[in-house]
């Protein structure tokens, strides 16, 4: 098969690494692949991890004109591309730039959406200052923004539904999402595609071994941010379990803009067992801990989720995105907390996590169904379902 994956940029994120990790392991398999990135910017680049039988464009404009359009073209037709996979699913710029290119040629167009299809950052931060408001004349202007910012979502993921042959979510949980968010009647173009694990397979079997050389660690992994990711959280529900367990630590892993909040909740809370190191692999971390906690206000789905488990890490998760109920079944691989009075609490957070300390004392049973449950995710299982899906859904073998 000739596939070809769309990128906006080249730099690191969970997009990037997925796409990575898809593309190393399809050309892999005897395919051809192609990545086209709209825009190259300088900094760190996922690129370097690729595989380098992989065909790679980075343009340097993101957007739909004649000129990108006719090098993308130029690309398609050059390297007799079959399957032309759009990892932004939302934005209209790859969408449009697509379909002008393949206009005449035999090309399946699939897009992705990497996200719960009713959030994402913009809505998420109107729906937080509408919370903390208290002058009613602002609530009702940022609810009216609110609404227009979602409408204007809405409408442009709808585009990208009918612009592509196939539309893929990441969680049976966001069909009904989707077509609920969309008003969508017709879905006959919406399927289901879960993300692989991105590390490699060699430090996947070597996680069958680490449950013995487990600590009393608990760690978050992912970008610091109190936006998405909620992590302030972390350390309120840190509060409530340091003095009690005076063995146990915890360690955050990232880096982001709330990396100086973190540190003045740290030191008004006069913590000794915290640890912020950075931006790192989180592969020695898997190794060692026993607990990851993810306290977001929304998610698609995390990566690092089904890499932590295939460690044995249990996940502690906030009950945010209906994905999570995909991943983890509540008090057997994992632990799942709903909110209190529809909004976060500390104290219940803790209490989870509690759950998993007292597992831990006993046969580490939940870390033995968390690395069970994480083989589902495999590149090796996602590969075989991409393969299927090329075959029945686009009649491409």
């Amino acid at each position: 098969m000739n596939i070809l994956f769309l990128l906006r940029g080249n730099g690191i994120g969970g997009v990037e690494f997925v796409t990575q990790t898809l593309a190393n392991k399809f050309v892999r398999e005897g395919n051809f692949v192609s990545i086209f990135i709209f825009r190259k910017e300088e900094g760190a680049s996922f690129v370097d991890r690729l595989d380098k039988r992989i065909n790679l464009y980075q343009h340097d404009k993101y957007s739909a004109n004649k000129e990108t359009v006719a090098l993308l073209r130029k690309f398609i037709v050059e390297n007799n591309i079959q399957i032309i996979i759009n990892q932004w699913g939302l934005p209209l710029i790859p969408i449009r730039a697509v379909k002008k290119a393949t206009k005449g040629l035999k090309v399946k167009i699939i897009s992705v959406y990497h996200n719960a299809p009713n959030e994402n950052g913009r809505i998420r931060f109107l729906s937080d200052k509408i919370e903390t408001s208290k002058i009613w004349i602002t609530k009702i202007v940022l609810k009216i923004i609110r609404s227009l910012i979602a409408f204007v979502t809405s409408r442009s993921m709808s585009y990208n539904y009918w612009k592509s042959d196939k539309f893929l979510v990441l969680s049976d949980s966001y069909i009904k999402v989707f077509q609920k968010f969309t008003g969508l009647n017709d879905i006959a173009k919406l399927g289901v595609m879960t993300n692989p694990v991105t590390l490699d397979a060699d430090d996947l079997n070597y996680a069958n071994e680490t449950l013995e050389k487990k600590g009393k660690e608990i760690i978050y992994v992912g970008r610091l941010d109190n936006l998405q990711k909620k992590v302030y959280r972390v350390i309120e529900t840190w509060k409530q379990l340091e003095p009690k367990y005076p063995d146990w630590k915890l360690t955050i892993i990232g880096e982001g803009v709330a990396k100086k909040d973190l540190i003045s909740r740290i030191q008004s809370y006069h913590m000794k067992r915290v640890s912020l190191v950075g931006f790192q692999n989180p592969l020695k971390y898997y190794k060692r801990a026993s607990i990851l906690i993810l306290t977001s206000d929304f998610e698609g789905f995390p990566l690092v989720l089904a890499e932590a488990m295939s460690f044995g890490v249990v996940p502690v998760v906030y009950d945010s995105f209906a994905a999570v109920r995909d991943i983890i079944e509540n008090g057997k691989d994992g632990i799942i907390v709903s909110p209190k009075m529809n909004v976060f609490s500390a104290v219940e957070m803790a209490n989870g996590i509690e759950e998993v300390i007292k597992d831990y004392g006993g046969k580490k049973i939940m870390a033995e169904f968390a690395i069970k449950k994480s083989k589902n995710y495999s590149i090796d299982v996602i590969y075989q379902r991409w393969i299927k899906f090329f075959i029945e859904q686009l009649g491409i073998s």
